[in-house]
Order: C-alpha cells, then structure tokens, then sequence
C-alpha cells in the first residue's frame, strides 16, 4: 500500500518540514532538443504514472533534504423610555428610523417614518457575524462573533490567526455618515449581554478551540461604560476558568439590577453533568466587577429561563446529564443575601411519567412551568409560593414539545415543535394555568410546512416571538420545507405566521412571506414589518387572513456571479435555500447599488424542471454577455446528459427578457474544469468566450490519486472517452446553433485558454511501449467563423501548456520528471516534494522509517512554435518543495500561485511550516524566460481570483480583502491591498479599472483598482 499525502480543503496538515537543497534522483524528464537545435521529437514522464527510474540510470545520486430578567417585547416605539435593564436585538426602532443588522450587509438604516415608502439612509459594514446591537443617545453598539484576523509578532517574525467577539461604538446621528467613535475586542465568543443604567455588560465564552483562544475553558464579563458617548470605555474584566476534565459551551445568562448569574452546559462524559452558576456583583453603577459566589445546579443549566431571581429567591429548575437521561429534573430555591452569600433553601425532584428530557422553562412570580419531552411533551406547574417547600402540582400531557413559553396572568402562550403533525411542523398554544393543579390546552394552531425552525435559540427566541396584546396577534417569524414524498425532497419557504388571540381561542390567519430566512416583526404605523436578513418587507394586514405586500428595501442583494457589457453590468444570484433565481441589470457607474435599474425572474427557465430535485440548477450557472446579450450556462440536476443554456435580451435594460432558450445535447461536466489532483499543473478554463461564441471542453476527467499495490510498477491509466469541444454560435440570439469538434484522443487534457479567435487546450498520449513516459501536444483551433471550425495540425512540445502568444508563435509549458529518491522517513519525503509526493515506506506495516519517495521535477521551457513543429529557446527547473497550485495568464505574465506546507522550517526536518508565494514568468515577446517571486508574507495574503493585464488580483479573507500583484516591473514586484470586503469574493470581475466582487449573500463589492 503506498501511503501518499492528498490535499482536500480543510486537509489536517501533518506536523513535518524539512531542509532540502541540489535534489537529483532518478528519471530522464523530457528529452528533445537543445537551445538552438532544430526540432525534434518531445518524450516527457507520464504526470499520471506511477513510477519513476532508477537513479543509477542517470548516474546520480539522491539527497534528502435572568431568565427572568424582562418580560419580551416588541421592538421599542418611537419616544419608549428605556428600562433599567436593557436587552440588545438585531433590530431597534426610534425617531422614524429602523436599525437593522444584518449578516450579510452589516447595519442598515431605514427611513420608515413615511408609510409604505423605505429608503436606506446609511449603511455600515463590518467584519465579523453580527450578533446584536443597542441603540443608546445616538450611538449603535454594534457586536460581532467571530472576528478573525491575523496578528503579526515582530519579535518573532510570526503570524497568528485569533477568532474573537468585537464591539463596534458607531455615532448614528448622521446616518449618511456613521462613523466608528470606539472598538473594543472581546475574548472568545459572546454569549450574552445588558446594558444596566449607564453600563454595558458581555459575557464571553473561550471554549478552548476557537483560534487564539485559551486552551482551558474560560468565562469573560467585561464591563463598558456607555453613559457618555464621548467617553466610551473598557471599565473592568473579569474572568474564571472551567474544571479542566468537563466540556463546556455558552454560557447562559440571567440578570438583576445588582447581579449576574452565569451558567452553562458542563459535561463530563456521564449522565451526572451538571452546572455552576456562578455570580457577579454588578451593582456598582461605573462598572466595577466583583465576584461573587458560586453554586451548583443538580442539573445542567442549557438556556437563561432556567433560572431567575424573584423576591431575594434563586430559583432554579435543571436536570442532569445531557441529551438524553433517566435522571429527574431538580427544582431549587436559593436565599440571596447579597452576591457573596447564597444559601441553599430548598429542593424537590420532578416525578416524570417516564424518562424524558427537559425541554424548555418559564418561571412567573411564585409559579414555574417546565416542560419535558420525549415524543410527546408534558407541561409541569410547579409553586414556588413557598420557596422553603417548591411543589410540583399539576400535569398536562400532549403531543410535540414546547420551545419557549410566555406567561399572561392565568393564561400561558407557547412556541413549539410537532414535527408529527400534518398541519406544520410548528406550532403556537394557549394554556389555561389558573388552577395549577389542572392546567388545560385552550388551543393550538400549526404552521410552517414539513419540517420548520426558527432562527433563534432559546436564549433569543423571545425576541422573535412577539406578542402584541394591544392588537390581540401573535408573530412567529419561521422557516422550513415543504416535503415532497414522491420524489424525496421539497421547497423552501420563510415568513411571518399571524395568529390571533383572545383569552380561549387561537385563530391562525395568514403568513407574509420573506425572503431569507425571516427573523424579526413587527408593527409600525399600522403596517407589518417582516425583517430577514436579506430584505424588509411591510404588508397591509387589514384582513390578516390575507396580507398585501406594500414595500420592500432589500438589505443584501445575492450576487453569485456578474459580468460587464457596454455601460451595463450584468449580476446574477441564485438563493441556495429557495434555488430562486434573479438576474438584474444595473449601470456600470453604479455597479454596487442595492436597486436594480432591472430585472429578471429567472424561475420561468426552470419552469420545465418538475422532477429536478435540486430546482433548477441555476445556483451553479455560469454568466457571460456580449453586446446587447447576457448568455447563460447551468447543469440540469434532472437529466445529468443535458446542458441548459439561455440567452437574455438586454435592448431594454429595464426590462431585460428571454430571447431564447435550449438544452444542449452534452453532459453539464463540460462547465467545470478544476484541473488534476496530483502532477499536473492547471491552467486555464472549461468555458471560454470569442464574442458571440461559446466554447466548452467536454472531457471525461480521470483523476489521478495513488497507487494501490506500493510497487512503483507503471499502473493502467483509463481514457477519457470521446473528447470534444462543443461550439455554441449566438450570433443569432433568438435561434443559437451548437456543433461538436472532436478533439484528438489522448490520456488528459489541461484547460482551455484564448489567443485572438484561437481556442488553445494541450493533451498528452502515453507511449505505446513505456506508459510511464508521453508525448505533449499544443492543440489550436480557430473558431472566428464558428460554424466551420479551422484545426491545426497537434504539435509536440515539452509539457502541458501554460500561454501561447500567436503574435511571436511562441508558447511556455511545464514539464515533467519523474524522480526516485531513498529517505530515511515519510518526512524527508513530503519535505523534499511537498504533499504530491508518493511515500513507499519499507516497512508497510507502520509505514515509519526509511522508504522510497517517489517526486516530480518541474521544468519551465520556452518554445518556438511552427505550424507542424516546435523548438527550444530556453528552460528554467523550478525547486521541488514547492506545489504549483493555479495559474492565471496575463499579458506575457504568467502567474502561479505556489504554496505548501511541508517547507523548510529551521535547520530541522520536522517543524511545521507553511509558505505561499507568487511566480511570474515572461519572456514570450523577448525570447527567453524571465522570472520573478513574490512572497505572500501573511498566511491569509489570498487566493488568486482574477488577471488584469500585468496585474493579478488576490481575494484574502481573515480579514476579507482584495488585494493587486502588480507585475509591470519583474525586478520589483509590488502587492498592495486595494480595498477591504465584508465577506470572501466567489468571484470577481474587472470593468475598467474596478474590480467587480461577487460575495454571494453579501451582495456585489466594488473595489478601485486605480493609484
């Protein structure tokens, strides 16, 4: 068995590095002519076989190298006094104005002072996963988890990469112009937080894995004084570790005017889990933090409800273990004479009908309710009259299980799931809870299709399910699918659930839709607000049963893909969730706005689609234009051996419609080309363009791996079948044609690339006698009249293709030797060759100690190319502990990304290391190869997403960032960030001297690429 190292995305990189330095080992690599011979026949190592020769062939020798703290709410009216203990949420609403935080576009605020007409009156972005937000005399207190980035040690030379919570203090006055007045980072992730008087109180979470964090577990309160927004600050910290032999995670808040109680989930790998609630004296109205004491739930402590200070009582309801228990769940009562002293009162164990898990809890003055569940859910009244002596006194048992419960005197609202109900997975009830001995369901009314959720957790759930007494309604918002039991899958669908309420009855009435998953609601100025992530939508409720959408201001705009023609930009994006599909038109001055000028449902393109399980298929589209025409390319899920294409007529950008539409007879693995795992270098692309034409190399791909039997023994490679370009003219929008062009039979083929109207792609054909060794050949073929295609006779050359220049006749490739080396470990191995390197170790039972290493040498040669015949300017061996990852073609620049991680690290073999760097290669219009390096000094420098002419463009993402390689100058290359993003670019597009960037939910970025 040969052990051989792989890279996948996410791969665990092995802890190894080496020195290595003058390699020679066994192989003959490509033999042909000399600079300045004539042409002659080209032979180089097969890149797909498995062995190499022995070095003795060549001669040479191989060396290594509280819960109950505040009743919910709906967000605050206009001129609402602030309470003294303030909870933060994604949205908040004073003056006229909405202020809404997003995922994916950050803050925005809208203008919601004119009934049925929003308007975005700012926007701040961010980096980081907004979490929630307070609005306080002006200024938004904006919170983010998992704020990435990497910090440079200058004593060390190092880089690390820290995963953080941030607190972004933003003056809001001017919303046109928010401006940043504080930053504070936070350890860990947050869990929860206050504002109480003038103070604003995080809690933070380090579970030991997030990056930069801790290694033990540990708890963080920080407190920031907000009372003067010209003196924000940091007041005080306070932090407390985990036992070290528990698992943890969130903590769980609940809070007084005077303290904090803190607790959560403590697992120690048995059904005897439980927590600490751990107290903190928040009393001190600057800010200062005091420990205080700590006590022990029986139980585990998942959620805020579970515990709550009423009347100088701690009352808490838990039980142990975790998941699933046959442990009882434990009520407790606590005395509180003040933050350092909680004496234990009283206690009483839940009698359950059968083992279940505690599911949810709600604690109303002397009276609690619990709920446990196991298919069906038992509701628990519990009085805590008497908190010496806590009672359990009645029980209601039915099916599915509650969520989240909100008390109203002797009535109990809850929010739920019944997955089991063919009504909808969700559900709202109505319980009658005035005698607590007998406890009865009103009612209960289901919605939210198959299978549903709600986007919060249970220590936010009540900000979402919001109950307007005034109004006697209920909003759920909530999402979920649709099944569809014939074929196995289903639709999506998000909105806000109206229902109706009095004392006894619950009336379901209509949903208002959303799009992206629904979030928040509410009502202003007699009109529902539906608040997503994507998108604020008002609706006339006048007859609930059926709300009219009245406006709607998008807050992201998916944009998957774009493309520029003329003074038109062309966005597309397709909603992964709903597999809805839009494309928009807006001018190319204005590439980013939110609005399109026009647009385009594209879901009658999918109309023919109904058994496709996946929709359409349009999530994967590709997107091109020319003129007066957008086209556009997708895989149907329905039937794999069809392509579909379409063409868009965009004479009236307002209006842009379909001119024609088509399946093409081919399979849709014609679209993608992501290159070969292993030897051979990628370069180019499945789908290039030449105006009017699209052209598709449709080949069966065989990707090469390892080989199984560990011998080094030549294996049997499979062929790809029946290679063709497939050649699509829309020269004709409303009537495109397409043709097939076989492409000569060879064992792979690279990506296709352009020169003028020339379509270049390379192949290589083993040897009849030695399959470990091929012969290359350059493949052209001219496609300006695309309904007779010119071919050019197939040339040999050294390697596969990297550019050719048709002004010069001149080409670059890569080429292949194959090497054998002895090491004395698989390190030495990945150290010399990095992870393409094959590692057959003598000892196949544990594969350590000395062993084969198996390498390829990669050699850059310049050539001269004739109509039937190529000759050697020149060559350039590259070194062999670095993998060339992608390459990008330029202007007589050729780019490749080089990267690894088995590179050199110190004097030892052994340490770990990363490097990443840029190659530029020239010399087609001089004649001889001109080369030039670029290290990428951050880990997170990027990924190569785009070429300009001599300049590449690189997409960072911790922080997300887009950056320029300029390459004019190869003796001083020049990397410059041009702009900072909100989210990592899927793809990117220049339009004059702008970088178009595509961030999928986060919309189109657009970047200056000018001085």
């Amino acid at each position: 068995m040969t052990f051989l190292s792989r890279t996948y995305a996410g791969w665990l990189v092995l802890a190894t590095a080496a020195a290595s330095a003058g390699l020679t080992g066994c192989g003959k690599g490509s033999t042909g002519p000399s600079s300045g011979t004539g042409s002659t026949d080209f032979i180089s190592d097969n890149p797909r076989a498995g062995g190499g020769r022995d070095t003795a062939e060549d001669g040479g020798n191989g060396t290594s190298g509280t819960g109950g703290d505040g009743a919910p709410t709906a967000p605050p009216a206009d001129g609402d006094a602030e309470r003294a203990i303030t909870e933060a949420d994604i949205i908040q609403v004073k003056d006229g104005k909405l202020y809404a935080l997003s995922q994916y576009s950050g803050l925005s605020i809208i203008d919601i002072s004119r009934r049925d007409r929003l308007s975005l009156l700012g926007r701040y972005r961010a980096s980081g996963i907004p979490f929630e937000m307070y609005l306080r005399d002006g200024v938004v207190y904006a919170m983010f988890s998992s704020w990435t980035q990497y910090l440079y040690d200058e004593a060390t030379g190092e880089y690390s990469y820290e995963q953080t919570s941030h607190i972004e203090a933003l003056d809001v006055s001017d919303p046109a112009d928010i401006q940043q007045i504080g930053s504070f980072d936070l350890p860990g992730a947050i869990s929860d937080s206050r504002i109480v008087g003038d103070v604003l109180y995080t809690v933070t979470f380090e579970d030991g894995y997030c990056w930069g964090c801790k290694e033990s577990r540990n708890t963080t309160i920080t407190s920031l004084a907000v009372g003067a927004p010209a003196d924000i600050a940091v007041v005080d910290q306070l932090s407390y570790d985990d036992d070290p032999n528990d698992y943890g995670w969130q903590r769980s808040v609940s809070v007084t005017q005077d303290r904090m109680y803190i607790a959560g989930i403590e697992w120690d790998g048995t059904e005897e889990g439980h927590s600490t609630i751990q107290v903190v004296d928040i009393s001190d109205p600057g800010g200062a933090l005091v420990e205080g004491a700590s006590v022990e739930a029986v139980g585990q402590i998942q959620n805020r409800w579970q515990m709550d200070e009423h009347e100088g009582v701690l009352r808490v309801v838990s039980q142990p273990g975790l998941w699933r228990t046959d442990a009882l769940p434990g009520v407790q009562t606590f005395t509180v004479a003040s933050s350092q002293e909680l004496t234990p009162l009283g206690f009483t164990e839940l009698t359950l009908p059968k083992p279940e898990t505690l599911r949810s809890v709600r604690f109303d003055g002397d009276r609690a309710y619990a709920i446990t569940a196991e298919q069906t859910d038992p509701l628990f009244t519990i009085d805590l009259s008497d908190p010496e002596h806590p009672a359990q006194v009645g029980e209601l048992e039915m099916p599915g299980w509650v969520y989240h419960m909100e008390p109203r005197g002797d009535r109990l609202l809850a929010l739920g799931f019944d997955n089991a109900a063919t009504e909808g997975a969700l559900h709202v009830s109505l319980f009658d809870v005035s005698d607590l001995a007998k406890p009865t369901m009103l009612e209960r009314v289901h919605f939210g299709g198959d299978w549903a959720s709600f986007a919060e957790d249970q220590n936010r759930i009540h900000k979402a399910f919001t109950i307007l007494d005034d109004l006697g309604t209920i909003l759920v918002p909530y999402s979920g699918w649709n099944i569809d039991e014939g074929k196995g899958c289903g639709s999506y669908e998000s909105g806000v659930q109206l229902i109706d309420f009095t004392a006894d009855t619950l009336t379901k009435r209509g949903s208002a839709p959303a799009r992206g998953q629904a979030r928040r609601a509410f009502v202003h100025d007699t009109r529902l607000f539906a608040v997503s992530d994507q998108e604020v939508g008002t609706f006339n409720i006048d007859d609930r049963d059926a709300p009219v959408e009245a406006a709607d201001l998008a807050l992201a705009t998916v944009v998957s893909n774009t493309v520029a023609t003329g003074d038109l930009v062309v966005r597309m994006g397709a909603d992964w969730w709903t597999q809805a599909a839009e494309l928009e038109v807006v001018y190319a001055a204005e590439p980013g706005r939110t609005e399109p000028i026009g647009k385009l449902d594209l879901s009658t393109l999918a109309s023919g689609s109904t058994s496709d399980c996946y929709g359409s298929g349009l999530i994967s589209a590709q997107l091109f234009a020319h003129g007066q025409y957008a086209y556009l390319l997708w895989p149907s899920y329905a039937d794999s051996t069809k392509t579909s294409l379409a063409v868009i007529d965009l004479t009236n950008p307002e209006a842009p419609r379909v001119a024609s539409q088509r399946d093409l007879p081919f399979s849709s693995n014609a679209l993608y080309y992501n290159g070969y795992y292993g030897r051979i270098v990628s370069t180019g692309a499945a789908v290039v363009q030449v105006g009017s034409t699209l052209v598709l190399r449709n080949v069966e791909d065989q990707y090469y791996y390892y080989y199984e039997d560990g011998s080094g023994a030549p294996q049997p490679q499979p062929q790809p079948r029946d290679p063709f370009l497939e050649i699509i003219d829309l020269s004709n929008p409303s009537s495109p044609t397409h043709r097939s062009l076989p492409l000569p039979d060879g064992a792979g083929y690279t990506g296709l690339q352009l020169d003028g109207t020339t379509v270049l792609t390379s192949h290589w054909v083993p040897l009849t006698d030695d399959s470990s060794r091929a012969r290359f050949y350059l493949d052209r073929i001219d496609v300006a009249d695309p309904s007779s295609p010119v071919v050019q006779t197939p040339v040999n050359v050294p390697g596969s293709l990297l550019t050719f220049d048709g002004a010069s006749d001149r080409a670059l490739t890569v080429d292949y030797e194959t090497v054998e080396i002895d090491v004395a470990s698989y390190q030495e191995c990945y150290s010399a060759f990095n992870y393409y390197a094959e590692f057959v170790p003598a000892n196949q039972e544990t594969y350590e100690g000395p062993g084969v290493c198996r390498g390829t040498h990669h050699t850059l040669k310049l050539l001269d190319v004739g109509s039937a015949s190529a000759r050697l300017r020149d060559e350039h061996t590259l070194d062999d502990d670095t993998i060339l990852e992608q390459v990008f073609v330029g202007d007589d620049r050729v780019f490749i990304y080089t990267s690894g991680y088995y590179a050199v690290g110190g004097d030892a073999v052994g340490g770990r290391g990363y490097s990443s760097g840029i190659l530029v290669a020239s010399g087609l219009a001089e004649g001889s190869i001109d080369l030039a390096t670029k290290e990428l000094s951050s880990p997170d420098a990027g990924w190569p997403r785009a070429v300009d002419g001599t300049r590449l463009l690189l997409a960072g993402y911790n922080p997300p960032a887009l950056s320029v390689l300029d390459a004019a100058d190869l003796d001083e290359l020049t990397l410059e960030t041009k702009g900072e993003l909100s989210s990592y670019v899927s793809q990117v597009t220049i339009s004059g001297d702008t970088a178009l960037c595509a961030l999928w939910y986060h919309g189109l970025e657009v970047v200056d690429l000018g001085d």
